[in-house]
């Protein structure tokens, strides 16, 4: 292999079309002379661009990186977005409506550069994924392809929300945002009040404290401070953008991770992609055993997935550049069989797999029916379809704002104070406010692959509240590890019992034999999840809250039940 040099040219200004600024790094592949010759310039090339609000000399993602792009033959180009670090503007967290003309504008930039060959392809994680979206919406004629990392719209955070809010996401974030705006305004001349200062670092430094405020829209509600938690409270900003998807026509390289805020955003983005163009290799989805952070080893809390559970190990990056050869240059090293489009790490064996779609197309629904125990104080059952309990039962548990069930691992966001990945829950199976269902020890494995959801017939003395449920893996030691979860506000018309249905999303997990499958129910995840009031009207705005029974029924006409999609023991 011929050796090469690496060209990086720092802050190079890149005007948008309303005059301001923005800058980038751009990092060019050229073939080296002999020693000491700087080399010749090389032919032109596609680049790869990456917009992100956390500083461009600091970008090192374990999705792919500038170097890992220049080394096969790209140019790549690291760009601040609007008013951060080294670009001009006004930066605003949640002012999704510039970055799509912000993203146009440097890829036709980018284009007409005379080291690009005018082909344009976009990567990057979390925000620099929505600015991928945002962008290709837009429709730059140079775009080609995009690889968005550990996304989500509004529309389908919400369907995987249920209604709740991710509490400690959501301030941990805006929290960063306040810090940065303080040193910028004390950089402008304008330093801030020592209170709001010490608000702002109270918040990042103990968060419960605040967060327990009622009502929640006073979190960081001081005067100077922009309302951007206040707008999302209020139901007057998204916490995450939303697309046109039918005006995105290019080929999109979807990657999340089972124990990512946004799995199933990520999921949902491509498949709807997909539905609207299902010609083979252009909508690509990989999924790993990996939490929403920028590194993404294989270890996730007590689990450890073995070495090929790791992005490096699993070659992320190289399907990205195969991915972005199929539709950059005439010419790719790699095809995709159409039985390829999508890879899913298969926790338990620990292996990677694939399919044609998501969930693979031979897996199938298997149903537990909930029922009570079978001696006074035995926790519930669940039940394997055909042989359903038999007469109407039902558990009650008493769900109090003011004491709510601790967030332990799950689908949590990495940046806040929450311990991330599949961690033991058994010490909160203890709790009079969790209801837990079990199965019988297994007796063959269940690859439960696929998509997961929670029938509830349920009812409450409260006018409205909210159910947050767990599947858990309880193992021969006792341990119970979490392997999805899902929540949902509930309004009731009166106290008799209404369905619910709990999405608890994707999984690709095996329940080895001798182990048991186990369903919590209960209302609440805190700080994860904000605290339903148990009153009517808008969470964030309650200024008081009160204890509510609630009633999971089973058996019967009112029956609850567990939907895991299975794939038959010969396609494991």
């Amino acid at each position: 292999m011929a050796a090469t040099r690496t060209l990086i040219e720092h802050d190079v200004p890149i005007p948008m079309r309303d005059g301001t600024v923005l800058r980038a790094d751009i990092w060019l592949p050229s073939p080296a002379g002999p020693y000491g010759d700087p080399g010749r310039d090389a032919p032109p090339c596609p680049a790869v661009l990456f917009r992100t609000p956390y500083d461009k000399s600091a970008m090192n993602l374990a999705t792919l990186t500038p170097a890992q792009c220049v080394a096969r033959g790209y140019a790549a180009v690291v760009q601040d977005t609007r008013g951060r670090h080294r670009s001009d503007g006004d930066w605003a967290p949640l002012a999704w409506d510039r970055e799509g003309p912000d993203g146009y504008d440097t890829i036709e930039w980018i284009a007409a550069q005379q080291w690009c060959d005018g082909g344009v392809a976009m990567a990057g994680t979390s925000f620099q994924a929505i600015v991928q979206w945002l962008a290709a919406m837009d429709k730059p004629p140079h775009l080609k392809a995009i690889a968005p990392a550990m996304s989500t719209a509004a529309r389908f955070d919400a369907e995987q929300l249920g209604g709740c809010l991710r509490l400690d996401h959501l301030t941990s974030w805006l929290g960063l945002m306040a810090l940065d705006w303080v040193e910028r305004q004390a950089a402008a001349g304008k330093p801030v009040s020592e209170g709001t200062t010490a608000e702002i670092e109270r918040l990042m430094t103990d968060p419960e404290s605040c967060l327990r405020l009622r009502p929640l829209t006073d979190v960081m509600d001081f005067d100077g401070l922009p309302g951007w938690f206040r707008d999302v409270l209020g139901g007057r900003a998204a916490a995450v953008a939303d697309y046109r998807l039918s005006a995105i026509d290019v080929p999109t390289f979807s990657v999340g991770g089972w124990y990512d805020v946004f799995s199933y955003g990520t999921i949902e983005l491509h498949r709807a992609m997909r539905a609207r163009d299902p010609r083979p290799g252009h909508h690509e989805l990989v999924m790993g055993p990996w939490v929403h952070s920028g590194q993404l080893p294989q270890i996730q809390g007590e689990v450890n997935t073995g070495l090929y559970g790791s992005a490096q190990a699993a070659g992320l990056a190289d399907l990205h550049l195969d991915f972005f050869d199929r539709h950059l240059r005439p010419e790719p090293t790699r095809s995709l069989r159409p039985d390829e489009e999508v890879r899913y790490f298969f926790i338990g064996p620990d292996t990677w797999h694939t399919a044609a779609t998501w969930p693979p197309p031979q897996a199938r629904i298997r149903t537990w029916q909930l029922a009570g125990g079978t001696a006074p104080g035995e926790g519930g059952r669940l039940v394997r379809e055909p042989a359903a309990p038999r007469g109407q039962g039902c558990d009650t548990f008493i769900y109090d704002p003011e004491d709510p069930v601790p967030t332990h691992g799950g689908r949590v966001l990495q940046l806040g104070r929450l311990v991330a990945g599949p961690l033991d829950q058994s010490h909160l199976e203890d709790r009079p406010d969790v209801l837990c269902y079990t199965s019988e020890s297994l007796t063959e494995p269940v690859a439960a692959v696929g998509r997961h959801r929670l029938r509830l017939s349920f009812s409450s003395d409260a006018p409205a509240t909210a159910l947050v449920a767990k599947l858990t893996d309880v193992g021969p030691d006792g341990r119970s590890l979490i392997v999805a979860d899902g929540s949902m506000h509930v309004d009731l018309p009166n106290t008799d019992p209404v369905a619910v249905e709990v999405l608890l999303g994707d999984t690709a997990w095996r329940f080895a034999a001798g182990h048991r499958i186990r369903v919590h129910i209960t209302s609440s995840n805190f700080p994860h999840l904000d605290r339903h009031p148990n009153v009517a009207g808008r969470v964030a705005e309650a200024t008081h809250c009160r204890t509510a029974q609630q009633t999971v029924w089973h058996g019967g006409p009112r029956g609850s039940a567990l939907d895991l999609q299975v794939l038959p023991p010969e396609e494991e």
